[in-house]
């Protein structure tokens, strides 16, 4: 079975940021500002990242780091950025305004995932080895250690942080882990999936919280998760290909993308069901969605394409091309703009949302970027 392409290092690294700080006069302005004024990108070949103020679509200034960046996390209301290092193995936090390490812990393991908490308490990290590690930001330190995970692919947390769902690449289930206790509370079966069939992919939840979405590897298939009673209530069946689920930040949508077929579909959470698929996308690496959950960007690495989809509407109403291949994009927390990562332009382009169109290539974002991250946004580089 084909399997969809899967941006370097994204899906399989966790996250990174900021050891040491060379700081000119740009640097120490934005110790004052909203970090949702701020783009963060991450590349390949230099140990920095480029932050990029979205008010003027400029790089303002760049933070140095402990290593070439693996994935990159920001947390809005602590102010705080949040590295690993496969090198170092091992996860720091960063003050944003003083750019002095505030925490830095060992893990014993290469980090392979990251999932920040819903209300930025609390961070999972986690390594192929079947390690885990809970992490509280408030209280700067480690929580619990779960080991002897089996094959874990990738975790989330409910939406009151009290819960965490781990997913397995080689079995047909859900781990529920007690966030307070950091022991296993209970476990989801997908009946439909097993180690046979590749077990599950990923696994992602809609922003309200209430469904989670299993993708399975092999098959095509989708489980759809009650959260709140943790029992799998349906399985969708759907063309195959697929790496990972995109929700909309209202709640109403998840988008998958099916490189089994070159198309994406929308499932609704309402009826849990497939409600349109889009064709004629291919090699997709990432879907974006802007102006409170209306419309959708699917990125493509095939002619370095842009589909937009209105949502509401469910038709496709434009497509584009950018000036390089895409990697990861996010999206302004006002819906307005989405910044797009071109490793093999090193550029970032800045698309409007409104008339879908790139406006500006920003320069200077380091070699071969990859990721971008906007702080209190919806983002899927981690």
């Amino acid at each position: 079975m084909g399997m969809a392409w899967k941006p370097k290092f994204c899906a399989a690294r966790s996250l990174v940021l900021v050891m040491a700080v060379v700081l000119g006069a740009a640097g120490d302005s934005i110790a004052r500002e909203a970090m949702d004024n701020f783009i963060f990108v991450a590349n390949r070949t230099s140990a920095e990242i480029a932050v990029i103020d979205t008010r003027k679509d400029e790089v303002v200034t760049r933070i140095s780091t402990n290593g070439v960046p693996l994935h990159l996390l920001a947390s809005k209301d602590r102010r705080q950025l949040i590295t690993t290092s496969g090198e170092t193995k091992s996860l720091s936090i960063v003050d944003f305004d003083s750019r002095e390490t505030v925490f830095k812990l060992s893990l014993g393991f290469e980090p392979a995932f990251v999932e920040l908490g819903p209300d930025d308490r609390l961070l999972a990290v986690g390594g192929d080895g079947g390690s885990l590690v809970l992490i509280s930001l408030e209280e700067q330190r480690e929580l619990h250690r779960i080991e002897g995970l089996r094959d874990p692919g990738y975790v989330m947390f409910s939406a009151k942080g009290n819960r965490l769902f781990v997913s397995h690449r080689a079995a047909g289930e859900v781990s529920v882990i007690d966030v307070a206790s950091g022991r296993l509370s209970g476990t989801i079966s997908l009946n439909e999936v097993s180690p046979a069939n590749g077990g599950i992919s990923h696994i992602t939840r809609t922003p309200g919280g209430r469904y989670g979405f299993a993708l399975h590897r092999e098959g095509g298939g989708l489980s759809v998760l009650d959260l709140e009673s943790e029992t799998a209530i349906k399985s969708i069946d759907l063309p195959g290909g697929h790496w990972r689920g995109f929700p909309t930040v209202d709640s109403q949508y998840v988008l998958v993308p099916n490189s089994g077929d070159d198309s994406l579909s929308m499932i609704s959470t309402r009826t849990r069901r497939e409600s349109a698929r889009f064709d004629g996308i291919k090699e997709m690496t990432g879907v974006n969605t802007a102006l409170f959950g209306s419309v959708a960007f699917a990125f493509s690495r095939a002619g370095n394409g842009v589909t937009v989809i209105d949502l509401l509407e469910q038709r496709i109403i434009d497509r584009f091309t950018l000036p390089s291949t895409p990697e990861t994009a996010a999206t302004t927390t006002d819906g307005l703009k989405i910044y797009v990562a071109m490793a093999e332009s090193d550029q970032v382009a800045v698309i409007d949302v409104i008339r879908s169109k790139v406006v500006k290539t920003i320069d200077g974002v380091g070699g071969e970027p990859w990721a971008v991250f906007a702080a209190g946004a919806l983002n899927y580089c981690h």
